[in-house]
């Protein structure tokens, strides 16, 4: 089928390209998909609410479908689904590697994610960054794995229909660098984490990727609701390349317009500073009041006095 490629422009902190194109090989086809989500950035003033910003980021058991890691079939080895999304993994890294690039880790939480959405397109013959409820890349994060925070995610979709019903893991991340949206993703500077997800049915085959620039992970269970009476205690890990003295983070008030002292002349409209005590180089716990009343909180997380405005969610009662 011919190449084709289009840039969704509907939103000003997504950009979207959708390519096609044909491996060449008889009774084989290949669509890949490419998406970066930018989360918005707020910054924290005294005496006026924080204005919104844009943040500006570079921003079980073995499958029906023989999954070779070898390109030649007489050395061919099948392997499980989950060694198979690792050797992806592996196989981004080493192309980030050629262009001087640090690898990305490995995230089991974004993995899920990206086996949701592949799964979702198998079931709902769909192939596409919108799932059938309307959620993108990052409403899923927010709704599936909200315990991690960051300042920008991506994701690189690809379907392989091939009726040998044989894929390896370099065909794909080859496709993936063959195609510039793709390749851009794979070789954006800002990414830390990587999670992968495969899902076959058939002769059909689809791969996610989910890249993401994490800031930190919630390690305490979240719960349906807090009490404003009660003090509560998070602890986080701390997952970013950034220095830890950099980081800092803002409870957000339900009520925008809520004044919070934090001394006799300052005060923040909507917001409060929250204090980080750390327990170790990569671990912290926050100790959280609600003095706006009832309502629901975001505890935001940034750096050097910034903070994003996608953060952990607390429902107040």
């Amino acid at each position: 089928m011919p190449f084709q490629a289009c840039h969704d422009v509907s939103y000003p902190r997504r950009r979207e390209s959708r390519l096609g194109n044909s491996s060449g090989r008889a009774a084989a086809r290949t669509v890949y998909d490419s998406l970066i989500y930018v989360i918005p950035m707020g910054f924290l003033r005294a005496g006026f609410p924080p204005p919104r910003e844009r943040h500006v980021s570079s921003m079980k058991g073995l499958i029906s479908l023989l999954l070779v890691l070898g390109c030649c079939l007489l050395s061919a080895e099948t392997v499980t689904i989950k060694e198979f999304e690792h050797q992806i993994w592996q196989l981004t890294n080493l192309e980030r590697a050629k262009y001087q690039l640090q690898p990305l880790a490995y995230d089991e939480g974004l993995a899920d994610l990206a086996r949701i959405h592949s799964r979702n397109m198998r079931k709902g013959k769909f192939f596409a960054h919108k799932d059938k409820s309307g959620d993108m890349v990052g409403d899923r994060k927010n709704k599936y794995y909200p315990q991690l925070i960051v300042s920008s995610i991506g994701e690189n979709l690809a379907r392989f229909s091939n009726s040998a019903r044989i894929h390896t893991p370099a065909e794909i991340v080859e496709g993936w660098m063959n195609s510039p949206e793709h390749k851009k993703n794979i070789l954006d500077k800002d990414w830390t984490h990587l999670g992968v997800g495969v899902v076959n049915y058939a002769d059909v085959l689809f791969a996610t990727q989910n890249f993401a620039t994490s800031l930190v992970k919630l390690e305490t269970p979240l719960r349906k609701s807090y009490s404003r009476k009660k003090q509560t205690e998070l602890r986080f890990k701390y997952i970013s390349p950034r220095a830890s003295t950099d980081l800092n983070a803002v409870l957000i008030f339900p009520d925008k317009k809520y004044k919070y002292y934090v001394n006799e002349s300052y005060f923040s409209l909507g917001t409060m500073p929250v204090s980080l005590n750390w327990e170790d180089e990569a671990t912290f716990k926050v100790e959280l009041n609600f003095p706006a009343g009832k309502g629901k909180y975001t505890l935001g997380f940034g750096f050097n006095g910034a903070y994003f405005e996608e953060g952990i969610k607390l429902r107040v009662k």
